[in-house]
């Protein structure tokens, strides 16, 4: 770790805190720190903008054990993705976000993005057939024509979702 030249790199005394558009360089959409240091150990001396990921600072302090040195810490998260559970990218609550590998990540992504483009669909349905919020299925999400309620679970549902969700009580239509 010799190349982060602790406390010989004359950083200024302040970071300011932003949050990055989209559209606006590689931080797109997340909030980030930006430091002005001074750099001697890179190709061209002299200050330069260094941005660091808030979710990624939030991570060395509440994703590791306190006493794990920050070495080990710095490394461990250099390999790793952070992820935020809820796909908010701003939302940087400590039970929202978890280091997890590059491929882990990319995949968690991915059926992520496939879920929220199947909610899409399915909401562009529902108002191209004229279904309203209050008779669609709790369950799946369909439109549910008759609407069933019972005591096995909570809202209304399609028969389909009503007979898989019951445990054995009564369906009323």
């Amino acid at each position: 770790m010799s190349h982060y030249h602790l406390g010989t790199n004359r950083c200024q005394p302040f970071a300011r805190f932003e949050h990055a558009k989209p559209g606006d360089g590689s931080g797109a959409g997340y909030e980030r720190w930006r430091s002005t240091e001074h750099r001697p150990h890179t190709p061209s001396p002299g200050r330069e903008d260094v941005y660091v990921a808030h979710h990624r600072l939030l991570a060395v302090v509440e994703c590791y054990p306190i006493d794990e040195p920050i070495e080990s810490v710095l490394d461990d998260l250099a390999e790793k993705d952070v992820h935020h559970r809820n796909g908010v990218k701003w939302d940087n609550r400590a039970e929202n976000i978890e280091p997890v590998e590059h491929a882990r990540h990319a995949s968690i992504t991915q059926d992520q993005v496939r879920a929220w483009a199947e909610d899409e669909k399915r909401e562009q349905r529902r108002d191209r057939i004229g279904v309203s919020d209050d008779d669609v299925c709790d369950g799946c999400g369909e439109p549910a024509e008759p609407p069933a309620t019972s005591p096995g679970f909570a809202g209304e549902r399609c028969l389909e979702c009503a007979k898989r969700e019951s445990d054995g009580e009564p369906i009323e239509v």
